[in-house]
């Protein structure tokens, strides 16, 4: 009986030092409704050590730059108190935010968050469209990423543009080299300050299945004057996979995904051999391979990994003779797995 007294002591002890000695206050601090204009808020995270040692902050990590924090750095004695202060600073915040502060102590943390919602402060026009393309005409963005796009959908993006000229504009938007399958709608003429949108879409519900990585560079002409800013537009095409069945669907698992090679010198030849794997239950099929600059593979599409099974391909970078510095390689690929559907391996090395 003693015996297991004294066994169920220390497993409580054991228990009881398995997490965090540090007992806070409150864990979450709802600042409520700010004004941008008013600057940085904080809240003090009080706590007490209610372990049977010292407890000491080792470090403390902030998910966002808009969030500061000061503590004890003091070891904090059995049953001492100490205070961590999180401090949020809404510059350039508009709407609701939900920011969260680990606190590491001896082995162990503690997750604190502060939320609230912000009133953001009027912007003037040129921080609503930082970008200006040409005669008065400013854009919001000068890149949309659609991320992936399915066969056999059309997905959209819209981006913003204002004349802060005195006169009406002629606006001309046009794709130039890309996949083709990009299309842009634009209002023709821009009244003095007026504000319009510039719809881009990926349209690939009719012709043949594209697949892989797309890139289109897009002109702006405002009074036949092209702007020289360059746009951009880019989308990943994958397989229709509303109609899959993800549980005996393809898995693809790829090992290893990155090398960096060191020091090299120049001309050097470097291969990682790259093994991709399916561990699902339909055959894994590659639909697209693209390669960097100065690498060669020979994975191609159409290649069939059965389920089980796996492959081993070698990814090489070629490095010149002229190269010099960081050099960069890699092969990225499209594949049929719902989960992950674009996969990258990259290579990387310091060439002196």
């Amino acid at each position: 009986m003693l015996l297991t007294a004294a066994l169920l002591v220390c497993a409580a002890g054991w228990a009881q030092n398995s997490i965090s000695a540090l007992v806070f206050d409150e864990y979450e601090w709802d600042f409520g409704t700010l004004r941008e204009v008013d600057g940085p808020v904080s809240h003090l995270f009080s706590f007490t050590n209610t372990g049977t040692g010292a407890a000491v902050i080792t470090r403390i990590k902030v998910d966002c730059g808009c969030t500061a924090v000061d503590y004890s750095r003091e070891p904090v004695k059995p049953g001492g108190r100490g205070s961590v202060e999180v401090v949020f600073d809404p510059a350039n915040y508009s709407g609701k935010f939900s920011k969260s502060v680990t606190v590491y102590s001896n082995g162990n943390r503690n997750l604190l968050t502060v939320k609230g919602t912000v009133i953001g402060r009027p912007r003037s026009v040129e921080e609503e469209y930082p970008f200006a393309l040409a005669g008065g005409v400013r854009a919001e963005a000068m890149h949309v990423a659609f991320g992936y796009v399915e066969n056999g959908s059309a997905e959209s993006v819209a981006v913003g543009v204002v004349n802060t000229g005195e006169t009406e504009t002629v606006l001309s938007v046009r794709a130039g080299y890309g996949s083709g399958r990009l299309t842009i709608a634009a209002p023709e003429r821009l009244a003095p300050g007026e504000r319009g949108l510039v719809t881009f879409t990926y349209d690939f519900t009719e012709g043949d299945p594209v697949y892989g990585l797309l890139a289109e560079r897009v002109y702006f002409s405002v009074d036949g004057e092209e702007a020289g800013l360059p746009f951009t537009a880019n989308a990943i095409a994958v397989d229709d996979f509303s109609a899959t069945d993800i549980s005996r669907a393809a898995r693809c698992e790829v090992s290893p995904m990155y090398r960096n090679f060191g020091d090299v010198r120049p001309g050097s030849e470097l291969t990682l051999e790259v093994n991709i794997s399916n561990s699902g239950q339909s055959d894994l099929i590659v639909r697209s391979v693209s390669l960097r600059r100065g690498t060669e593979c020979p994975l191609t599409p159409g290649t069939v990994v059965r389920p089980g099974t796996s492959l081993a391909v070698p990814v090489t970078l070629k490095i010149s003779e002229e190269a010099y510095g960081t050099e960069s390689g890699g092969v990225s690929f499209v594949v049929n797995d719902p989960a992950r559907p674009f996969r990258e391996v990259r290579l990387g090395a310091d060439v002196y």
